[in-house]
């Protein structure tokens, strides 16, 4: 669900201070030719003398540079994102949708003159589906002083870079929330539905389309896949309803053993977290086995594609990627610059719209701040400040407040949708198609989760 990996080694130029730094030189010492090096030196880009093993340092993951595009009265703020252009569970390219939506949100911000007196810029480095290159990754982010993480979508290794970002005082803002972080880690801020109530919001789903048992098939590669199952057992108890959970393989070539084994034991709504969704259902259909189906936290048209017709519906820890409302405007505008689509041979997925919010978010954050080139330190203030924050209507309200005195964040809202004619529509509560944003929230695991 997640096209081009750019490996350019790029660095953001430090506009505003360059400018400031040449305003005060004269005309002559602007012109003097600078003494060379010692041997073993090389000047930098800031003209010092540094040793040439510091001057060419070589990365380890792929860095992508997205520049501020002018200059600002209070300075330039640069960001870090992590993707992964190959996937964790394949190996095959994932479309960078992390990527490509942080470009085309700070190319629109700062085309628009940046955001209270800011410019913003983006650093971006690409994991390739190795944990150990997004540690690295997530350490050069750090080192060179982002003010937060925004719009992650590497999940599966995040759980790995946990300690850097506590040590550090490095926020996370939003991206993919398939972890238990999101709803426990000081650092986490949760833009879309949290952790808990994402995963709770599946079996929500069973229960708001009529179904009485539901099974979780979890993909057995995924550490977030297993992770999901003591959540779904307990909201299916919670709703009344009969719940269980089975793993199996993310890219097996046949789930019939697990469609017969549904069948037998009554099962009318299955949960495809992370497996081979078009295959199980295939396989289903082949022992004319038909219940309610899901797949993960998707709702885009290869689902539709692989229901072949089945009844299908979709739990999502944010708006659909189908939604074409007024809320979601500027997203769709974003969406246009770059070569994905809502259909076609790249299409959008949900990582396009929760990367999107989590650089919203970082926006609405950036509009508390007041000061000339903040630190991260004035950056993580400015969240901690931010309460009943919509984002237009984009996300339900969000509330920071009580995370700096140890009381996590959370978001206990999500959306359901379903497929009617071989389209995607939002449903309530009850079941029913509706034509504006709804967010269904409650899941009995909140208020109360201490930090850390």
């Amino acid at each position: 669900m997640r096209l081009t990996n750019r490996s350019a080694f790029t660095r953001v130029l430090a506009i505003v201070a360059a400018v400031g730094l040449l305003s005060t030189l004269s005309a002559e010492v602007a012109a003097a030719k600078p003494k060379p090096c010692k041997k073993g030196f090389v000047r930098n880009k800031a003209k010092k003398c540094v040793k040439k093993a510091a001057a060419t340092t070589k990365r380890v993951a792929t860095t992508t540079t997205v520049k501020s595009g002018g200059t600002a009265s209070k300075g330039t703020l640069t960001f870090g994102s992590l993707g992964t252009s190959v996937s964790f569970n394949t190996g095959a390219k994932t479309l960078e949708e992390s990527r490509k939506i942080g470009e085309a949100w700070v190319a629109q911000t700062n085309a628009a003159g940046g955001i209270n007196g800011y410019k913003v810029a983006m650093e971006y480095r690409d994991a390739r589906a190795d944990t150990s290159r997004g540690v690295q990754g997530m350490k050069e982010l750090e080192k060179d002083g982002v003010l937060a993480i925004v719009g992650q979508d590497v999940n599966n290794m995040m759980t790995a870079t946990n300690d850097i970002l506590s040590s550090k005082k490095l926020p996370v803002v939003g991206g993919n929330p398939y972890t238990p972080e999101f709803d426990s880690h000081p650092m986490y801020f949760p833009v879309s539905a949290g952790y808990h109530a994402g995963v709770y919001g599946q079996v929500a789903l069973a229960r708001d389309m009529g179904s009485k048992y539901f099974r979780n098939l979890w993909c057995t590669e995924a550490p977030a896949c297993a992770q999901s199952v003591p959540v779904t057992n307990a909201a299916a108890q919670r709703e009344g309803m009969k719940g269980d959970s089975q793993g199996a393989s993310a890219v097996a070539a046949d789930y019939t053993s697990n469609c017969l084994d549904a069948k037998q034991k009554g099962v009318d709504f299955l949960q495809s977290n992370g497996t081979n969704f078009a295959n199980l259902v295939r396989d289903c259909a082949r022992q004319n086995y038909h219940p309610n189906y899901a797949s993960g936290g998707v709702a885009n048209q290869a689902v539709i594609d692989g229901g072949k017709g089945e009844n299908v519906g979709g739990q999502l820890y944010d708006f659909g990627i189908f939604y074409d409302g007024p809320e979601v405007a500027r997203f769709r505008k974003a969406l246009a610059t770059t070569d994905l689509s809502l259909g076609g041979s790249n299409p959008a997925g949900q990582a396009s719209v929760y990367t999107w919010l989590s650089w919203e978010m970082a926006g609405a954050a950036i509009k508390k701040l007041t000061q000339a080139n903040p630190t991260r330190a004035d950056f993580l203030n400015a969240l901690y400040t931010i309460k009943g924050e919509t984002l237009g209507g984009q996300v339900a309200p969000a509330d920071y407040t009580t995370q700096k005195n140890g009381t996590h964040a959370y978001n206990d809202c999500w959306t359901e949708a379903t497929v009617k004619d071989g389209k995607w529509y939002h449903i309530d509560k009850s079941g029913q198609i509706v034509n504006k944003l709804t967010f269904i929230c409650g899941t009995g695991y909140y208020p109360v989760q201490n930090v850390g």
